[in-house]
């Protein structure tokens, strides 16, 4: 069967790498090669015709790879948080997006430049795909096509252009593979870059945490937060010095934004119940506390607790209660697809939810242009609903207890994955 070959089952005689982890990589890569052809093509009408309002929002095409360029600094070249026009965005994804613009051969605000910025950054994703897929079999080489859940994942196609975050979900996966590999140190650094593009790679490095407790490896794990701290602040500080209201301006942002988009706060204010920027961001925050009480609970509680297993709930959790939770968040649960013994139909299911949500989200931005055509607060609310029941549905999944005499197939996979030193 197809599923066979994409991440599914294995039958009682297969033979696992019979020609070769390389071979299989190379058919991953095609996969992974197919996927961003899609993600272009998807994107297509931008591509041809530029970048502009509302055409990006009406033909989901929306990037900020492109449109965050050529509205900063970054047009010329400059330094992201330099110059009349720094840029908003997390201090790893303008760094990116600076390297970005200098690999780019073209500069400027024309639609060279824009089409020249998106070409390059798909490229790179090609390449951090193949990073990642090496991670990923490296991790499990006895069923090395459960990476195909990264490498040919649907929301790839949607989501993997609209951001540089691809970018801090491969850094989360290499954090997991050094913790894996007994390299704490390393894999707090990984996990600590990955922090300055977005929250969520605290959820992964709470749960190393909270698993060490129960597998005696609380030494590793110190060690990995403080790693990760150092090189949060290694990086962090320097252009806090030497740019401090711009490289600020993301996180005061936060601080200060009231429901924003893919958030339930939204779909509660579309409800007419008001919430104030200070309550948001109070519920945020109490969100965090309760996924890492949650965390411990689990941790302290199940036989075989694993990383996945505890971060899942907790970063559904921190979804919940986000003030916002953009349509590019949901490249960030892959490593849980391709680290655990999801199966594709549930990868599906969720990915499917992705997706409505994506091209909702576009219509509900485009509306302010065109109300007859857009999608209004409520009805947008419905689609945050279904996105968050696809969330709840995958990370369940990841985390629901399996028979411990379950037969062959993917089940009995991950009660050994749950169980195994590596607490992956």
């Amino acid at each position: 069967m197809a599923s066979n070959v994409i991440g599914g089952p294995l039958g009682r005689y297969a033979v696992v790498g019979r020609d070769g982890l390389g071979a299989i990589m190379a058919a991953l890569m095609v996969m992974a090669s197919v996927v961003m052809a899609l993600g272009v093509f998807q994107k297509g009408h931008c591509l041809m015709k530029g970048w502009v309002s509302p055409d990006q929002f009406w033909r989901a095409c929306y990037s900020d790879v492109t449109v965050v360029n050529i509205s900063s600094s970054l047009a010329n070249r400059d330094f992201p948080y330099a110059g009349e026009t720094p840029v908003d965005q997390p201090l790893l994804s303008g760094l990116a997006m600076w390297v970005l613009s200098w690999l780019s051969p073209f500069s400027g605000a024309g639609i060279a430049a824009q089409r020249s910025l998106f070409v390059m950054w798909a490229l790179v994703c090609l390449i951090l795909l193949a990073a990642g897929i090496v991670a990923v079999v490296a991790m499990q080489p006895s069923r090395p096509w459960q990476a195909a859940h990264l490498a040919a994942s649907p929301v790839l196609v949607f989501l993997a252009l609209i951001s540089v975050d691809l970018l801090g979900v491969i850094l989360v996966i290499y954090g997991l593979w050094a913790w894996q590999r007994r390299h704490p140190v390393l894999a707090g650094a990984f996990l600590g870059v990955a922090f300055l593009m977005r929250p969520y790679p605290l959820v992964f490095l709470l749960a190393i945490v909270l698993v060490s407790i129960p597998a005696r490896r609380v030494n590793d794990a110190l060690q990995a937060a403080l790693a990760s701290v150092l090189a949060a602040v290694t990086i962090y500080l320097p252009m806090l010095v030497l740019y401090d209201n711009a490289v600020l301006a993301s996180p005061r942002g936060w601080l200060t934004a009231g429901p924003g988009y893919g958030s339930l706060m939204l779909v509660v204010e579309s409800a007419g119940v008001p919430i104030s920027s200070g309550t948001a961001t109070g519920i945020s925050l109490l969100g965090w506390l309760v996924a890492a009480g949650v965390g411990y609970r689990l941790a302290t509680t199940r036989s075989h607790p694993s990383i996945l297993t505890i971060a899942a709930p907790m970063m559904l959790i921190v979804a919940l209660t986000a003030q916002s939770v953009s349509a590019q968040t949901g490249l960030w649960l892959l490593p849980f697809v391709a680290l655990s013994a999801v199966s594709w139909r549930d990868h599906l299911i969720w990915a499917a939810t992705e997706i409505i949500h994506f091209e909702a989200v576009w219509l509900r931005i485009a509306d302010a242009s065109d109300p007859g055509r857009g999608l209004d607060p409520g009805g947008y609310g419905i689609f945050v609903v279904i996105r968050f029941i696809g969330w709840g549905w995958l990370l369940w999944q990841v985390t629901r207890p399996r028979p411990a005499q379950s037969g062959r197939g993917f089940a009995q996979r991950q009660d050994a994955l749950a169980s195994s030193p590596t607490g992956l």
